[in-house]
């Protein structure tokens, strides 16, 4: 085994050695090496895979012991912030500086969060740290591109440790996964002076504020670091970029299935979270600063609890599209431009409002999405409550959907708030009469529609909308789509808890939310330990996964995108280039073109000819009354059970049992 290993030693030690062999060579080199010494004492050999970083930052020094796990080094959980617990609990975290002997050779606790189905849940409240992943020990050259990783999870899943990043860190980058508070007690907000909330946000800032000043120790570049996130991780990437405090601490951001105009990127009913845990545990809500000190003494594992009770109340009153596409429990809030206690907010304008009056760092963009986000939601997760809304909703695809789904958009809220940005507007929902247009009575159709139209309207528009707008700041942008369907669906092992996932989500293949984690992230728990899962992995899966690791590092190293020796072209508003991600990977052009047209209302895309299947225009549409299902108000007692299978199994229970109910066009 080939090892390479560098030790950088301070004041009079010997701070030049390197060598490079297996275990036999090393230990003959140990004695033909002649030692000289120039004062105090000689240095001990250290172990070969035992990797140590000194430091002196801030007045301190510090011994950083790390693991080798070959090919790469690894230091796990260093602490970047003060345990935020007892009254430091809700707070702002506290910067932590490394000092004395420093153990970095265990994984740290996830933060405190729920195991979905089990009734319990894991973890420590105190779980502020990070992991820094590094091909290379600093040997004083030029410090290695960074990529700081923010999980997703909704804001109440998810650990620093789940994701192997070996693939990534192959591609000679320093790959640095960081943890931050979860569910209320990372996010509970009063919106008041006493508690504005985005602590978790905060954990998120402290950390790449850590990784500026401390990586260059590790061989990392300080002034390259690229912030990258998946899901709810993705949206507080682009929250950080857009964040004044952080301005500087990022110098590209990656964001994968999610943004900061994404409707579940911000907690729309952070008063009604608060007052609802605080009632559940007792506390007063009268006062927040009452509220805050009863809430402060209640064990966090009661406060998880309740969390989890909220969210599926939250789940069972909203419905499907609700649970898709509405925040859950505690997350970011909009604090304005003063918190009430004279410290910079951690987002001060809704970020839709922001972008769109040109607030946007000039600094690369990479973003995008899987080409069926929602089909698993849609297909396994809430089958059956979507298939009762068809059965029991009037005009549900054709009205209820569509307007419901136009009101969970950044342009919906935009102009039920009356603030609404003159380029974009919504349609009346008889517009997209053909978009959603299918076979009377066709329940396999419907399904497909409406995956389509959830997909649309909160992936794929929020997606759009952000390049449309960050290209304009003449950073570099570019967008991709994540089109391959995996051998096995492993979302499920990263997003376990989500209930846009679920936890077990094997029988339906398809490109939906989390299925491309895999292809650049090795699975683990969330303490750390791997789970053996590349068996799996077809040769086709391993074509794509170069493909996306690849595409990562380019931006990583780059700002850019490079594919067979060509350059992706950054994202114009006339042309809307894309990456699509395959096993035959190609640039295309005009992404989701008349589908965005439609939920951005651009008037001049819906006149194209390309568009004129929809009929968007057409006059008579605006009487469009079309009865797609015709059974709402049949007894409950009279519809079909449908078994608990995928969409392939559900299109031959349909064509056996509905026909009774549902009649031919």
């Amino acid at each position: 085994m080939k090892i390479k290993i560098c030790f950088l030693l301070l004041f009079f030690q010997s701070f030049d050695f390197c060598f490079g062999s297996d275990n036999a060579t090393y230990q003959e080199s140990k004695k033909s090496r002649v030692r000289r010494i120039v004062g105090g004492y000689p240095a001990k050999m250290p172990p070969y895979d035992d990797p140590l970083v000194f430091i002196n930052f801030a007045g301190r020094f510090a011994k950083v012991r790390g693991v080798l796990d070959f090919p790469h080094y690894v230091f796990r959980g260093l602490r970047f912030a003060e345990p935020p617990i007892k009254k430091e609990r809700f707070q702002r975290p506290k910067q932590h500086f490394l000092k004395g002997d420093v153990d970095a050779t265990r994984f740290p606790p996830p933060c405190i969060q729920p195991i979905s189905g089990q009734n319990r849940v894991v973890g420590s409240e105190d779980c502020l740290f990070l992991n820094v992943f590094t091909p290379d020990l600093p040997i004083g050259t030029e410090g290695l591109p960074v990529v700081v990783w923010i999980h997703g999870g909704g804001f109440r899943y998810g650990s620093a440790s789940q994701y192997g990043v070996r693939h990534l860190v192959g591609k000679r980058l320093i790959v640095v996964t960081i943890q931050y508070r979860l569910g209320s007690l990372g996010f509970l907000s009063t919106q008041s002076a006493e508690l504005p909330g985005n602590a978790g946000f905060w954990d998120m800032v402290m950390a790449v504020r850590w990784v500026r000043n401390y990586i260059g120790y590790f061989g990392g570049n300080p002034y390259n670091i690229v912030v990258m996130g998946h899901g709810s991780g993705a949206s507080s990437a682009m929250l950080m970029a857009l964040n004044k405090v952080a301005k500087g601490y990022a110098n590209g951001v990656i964001a994968l299935s999610g943004t900061a105009v994404s409707n579940w990127a911000m907690d729309d009913d952070p008063n009604g979270v608060a007052r609802e845990l605080a009632e559940t545990q007792g506390c007063p809500t009268t006062s927040a600063l009452a509220m805050i000190k009863c809430l402060q003494s209640i064990p966090a594992q009661n406060i998880i609890n309740a969390d989890s009770q909220i969210q599926m109340q939250r789940v069972n009153s909203r419905g499907f599209m609700g649970a898709m596409s509405r925040s859950l429990g505690a997350s970011p809030v909009v604090e304005g431009v003063h918190d009430g206690r004279s410290l910079p907010s951690g987002v001060e304008h809704e970020p839709f409002k922001q972008m769109s009056e040109g607030n946007i760092p000039n600094i690369p963009l990479f973003t995008g999405v899987t080409k069926e986000e929602t089909k698993r939601a849609v297909n396994s997760v809430f089958k059956d409550e979507v298939l009762q809304s068809l059965q029991t909703k009037s005009e549900f695809l054709n009205k209820v959907l569509i307007q419901e789904l136009q009101s969970f958009t950044a342009i919906g809220k935009e102009s039920i708030i009356g603030s609404q940005n003159g380029l974009w507007k919504t349609l009346d929902s008889f517009k997209f009469g053909k978009y959603i247009d299918v076979a009377k009575n066709n329940v396999v159709e419907a399904f497909g529609k409406i995956t389509e139209a959830t997909a649309d309207a909160l992936f794929n528009l929020p997606a759009f909308l952000s390049v449309n707008l960050w290209s304009k700041s003449k950073a570099p942008t570019f967008l991709y789509s994540f089109d391959h369907i995996p051998k096995v669906s492993k979302a499920h092992y990263f997003l376990a808890g989500l209930p846009f996932v679920g936890n077990n989500s094997a029988q339906e293949r398809s490109a939906s939310h989390g299925e491309d984690l895999a292809f650049l992230f090795d699975a683990y728990t969330l303490e750390g330990e791997p789970l053996d899962l590349n068996g799996d992995f077809t040769e086709e899966d391993m074509q794509v996964r170069n493909v996306f690791v690849e595409a990562i590092a380019s931006f990583a190293k780059h700002k850019k995108i490079s594919f067979e020796n060509k350059d992706l072209p950054s994202f114009s508003s006339s042309n809307n280039n894309f990456f699509q991600i395959s096993s035959a990977p190609k640039i295309e052009s005009n992404f989701r073109f008349c589908q965005m047209g439609l939920w951005a209302g651009l008037a001049d895309r819906l006149q194209d000819a390309q568009c004129k299947v929809f009929n968007i225009l057409d006059s008579e549409l605006k009487n469009y009354q079309k009865q797609l299902f015709d059974v709402a108000g049949v007894p409950q007692k009279n519809l079909p059970k449908v078994p608990n299978v995928g969409i392939g199994g559900l299109t031959s229970h349909i064509g056996q049992n509905l026909g009774g109910i549902f009649g031919k066009k």
